[in-house]
């Protein structure tokens, strides 16, 4: 979403030798950079890995995280008071644009973001450029890799779940127009296993909305939602991979969609 340190401060002060005192060189760019942390409606964070550049005026910059990488359309940062806001539009169909606004203190950063309505906390942290942050320890006795592989699991058993719980003709149920159907969502689920899982496996693919466009009877949907599942599973057979988390992120975005859906037509959603 993470230095010499002498080098580090011969890059923020004049290092060569003056016959008077010597005066500090003007701070170095304080917000250019990457920048890895979380962002969170309640308690539960998202991992967030930001690169960010100033040119003086502007700030611009790419987000790889999560649950869909985007882009920094417009940007802005106050050097005097390290105010910093900036919008990011994911790239989704949609082009969703969510919105980061706080404030950079020596070398973190902190404020909230905010999403159609809703809005969190995001706590970010600047690494070095010529130094990885160091690997956090296990927590619980669990690497990375398996704590990534089993929130996976847990989650994609509750989508197959509700797939299956909700009957066949509840499947065009939409709660209003603007929204997808049952059978559009679950499929739209599939569709996103489908994409992050390819592209953690190396593969050069698009974003495709197969699933979701074609038939989305239960049969079919159910059909083509367990295989990506399992192509899914194989993926994280290689290790945490950016995309899987992005894959996560996004499966739990969808299955909140499902929840809601499931109380209005009076089922009772598999994690509860």
């Amino acid at each position: 979403m993470k230095l010499n340190i002498l080098a580090f401060a011969c890059g923020l002060f004049l290092c060569v030798p003056s016959a008077g005192a010597q005066t500090p060189a003007a701070p170095a760019d304080p917000v250019s950079g990457t920048w890895t942390g979380s962002m969170a409606r309640d308690t539960d964070g998202m991992p967030l890995t930001i690169t960010l550049k100033f040119d003086g005026t502007s700030l611009t910059g790419t987000v790889t995280g999560p649950p869909t990488p985007g882009m920094i359309r417009t940007g802005t940062f106050d050097k005097a008071s390290g105010a910093l806001k900036f919008d990011v539009e994911v790239q989704d169909p949609s082009k969703t644009v969510v919105t980061f606004e706080g404030k950079v203190v020596n070398d973190k950063a902190t404020g909230t973001v905010s999403m159609g309505g809703q809005t969190g906390k995001f706590t970010l942290t600047r690494g070095s450029a010529d130094a990885a942050p160091a690997a956090p320890p296990p927590a619980g006795g669990m690497s990375t890799d398996e704590a990534l592989q089993k929130s996976f699991a847990n989650i994609s058993a509750y989508i197959a779940k509700s797939a299956e719980m909700i009957p066949a003709e509840k499947y065009t149920y939409q709660p209003t127009t603007s929204v997808r159907t049952v059978g559009q969502l679950i499929g739209h689920i599939a569709d996103g296993y489908n994409y992050f899982c390819a592209v953690a496996g190396g593969k050069r693919v698009e974003w495709s909305d197969a699933v979701e466009k074609g038939a989305v009877d239960k049969p079919t949907v159910v059909a083509k939602l367990t295989q990506a599942a399992g192509a899914c599973n194989a993926a994280h057979a290689g290790g945490a991979h950016p995309p899987l988390i992005q894959n996560l992120g996004h499966t739990n975005l969808h299955y909140g969609n499902l929840i809601t859906y499931m109380r209005m037509l009076g089922l009772t959603p598999p994690s509860s």
